[in-house]
């Protein structure tokens, strides 16, 4: 397996760590618009396989050629989801396999979005290549985990409901921050979100549906509607399903933060005149918010990412919370949010070059059959449970490895 990855920010650090575990990789190329950033990460590593390079995510032709030059077979776009298209014509051109982790919100902003990804289809069958999209922690793992349950824990899927929790608080900073993205996690609060219900799908007003969700081990923390692609798929390939949504925890000064972005219109990403230059108002925020990347050590607590599907078993109602807690200590040269989000599309590519996993064309997650994922998860660092809803029994998956090995 010849990977090169995009980007070498906070979740391309831990996929790049993870790949240099990895004796199927034969070669592993970190490739950045800022080459500082590559090399610094590869010189972290410290390895013959690795190297770094300085590549445009943007740039299609500079692509193929990294592609063509490199021999990569597979490419992990860790870049930010407005470079999704082109990366994805590129490995069509260059002939590559194609992972992502995230695509565009459903705002008219001009960004891909997710149906334009799904149009290149028939192309990555006709070239025999696969493209796997959104394979992070949410969308991602949660697609897993709603494919577990329809496989084995119910007999008809009814609701599917993913609930994102973190109960961190960061040392040396008590205001508004993201673990991920900020430009993407503004885009996904703010955009309005996508849901399933009643047979078709209905965008909500950003910050809607306030609900109390109790987590595994984190407690009760407030959720709100967040738009997500899991709302859009999870409906789409797993039949049956009549409510699908998504929604994430969000402290008050976060959702405060937002609502006054929102009112301010300083979420915008147009650019507008200020003085002799224009900018964009959203481009502004970002750079002024700390980077995901440089809140390792600093974050304390624990993330919980999990599905929780309702359906029908045997003729009775059932209903489980499948999940992951990732504890910020535990990663902590790295932070629980990246960790959840940048292992698990490394564990993809190695099923997909094995062979498990790949069925060539634009997939998502809750496609693949989910046991060789799930059955080699807890080895890779992330240990996933199951928690019935209705006796609050907890199934553990014990991980031979444990979350702290890329830390070490």
């Amino acid at each position: 397996m010849k990977v090169l990855l995009l980007g070498s920010g906070a979740v391309g650090t831990v996929s790049a760590l993870k790949f240099a575990q990895l004796p199927q990789v034969r070669q592993l190329v970190i490739a950045d618009f800022v080459l500082a950033r590559a090399e610094a990460l590869a010189a972290r590593i410290i390895d013959p396989r690795v190297r770094a390079m300085a590549l445009d995510a943007s740039d299609g032709n500079a692509l193929v050629r990294a592609i063509r030059e490199t021999g990569t077979t597979i490419l992990l776009n860790a870049a930010l989801p407005a470079t999704n298209l082109v990366v994805m014509r590129a490995c069509l051109e260059a002939g590559c396999d194609y992972i992502d982790m995230a695509s565009g919100g459903s705002a008219d902003d001009g960004i891909p979005k997710l149906d334009d990804q799904f149009a290149l289809d028939a192309a990555f069958q006709k070239a025999g290549r696969m493209a796997l999209l959104g394979m992070g922690a949410d969308p991602g793992t949660s697609n897993v985990y709603a494919a577990y349950a329809a496989k084995h824990l119910l007999d008809r899927v009814t609701h599917l409901h993913v609930r994102d929790g973190d109960n961190s608080v960061c040392q040396g900073h008590d205001g508004f921050l993201a673990a991920f993205s900020p430009w993407v996690f503004i885009d996904e609060c703010l955009c309005g979100a996508v849901s399933w219900h009643d047979g078709r799908y209905h965008l909500e007003p950003a910050l809607s549906g306030y609900e109390p969700f109790n987590f595994p081990e984190l407690g009760v923390l407030n959720t709100y509607h967040v738009d997500h692609e899991e709302s859009r798929t999870l409906p789409r390939f797993i039949q049956g399903v009549e409510v699908a949504d998504f929604k994430l925890c969000m402290d008050e000064v976060t959702w405060q933060t937002l609502k006054v972005m929102q009112q301010l219109g300083i979420s915008r990403t147009d650019k507008v005149r200020v003085g002799d230059v224009e900018v964009s108002p959203r481009d502004v925020v970002v750079s002024l918010l700390p980077q995901p990347k440089d809140l390792a050590g600093r974050l304390h607590g624990k993330t919980c990412v999990g599905t929780l599907v309702r359906g029908l078993k045997d003729g009775l109602e059932r209903s489980y919370y499948i999940y992951n807690i990732a504890d910020h200590d535990a990663v902590y040269r790295v932070q629980a949010t990246a960790y959840q989000t940048g292992i698990p599309p490394v564990l993809a590519a190695l099923l997909i070059s094995e062979g498990s996993w790949r069925v060539p064309g634009v997939r998502s997650p809750e496609e693949l059959d989910p046991d060789p994922f799930l059955e080699r998860l807890p080895a890779f660092g992330m240990e996933w449970h199951v928690r019935d809803e209705v006796t609050g029994e907890i199934d553990h998956v014990v991980a031979p490895s444990g979350q702290a090995a890329l830390a070490a």
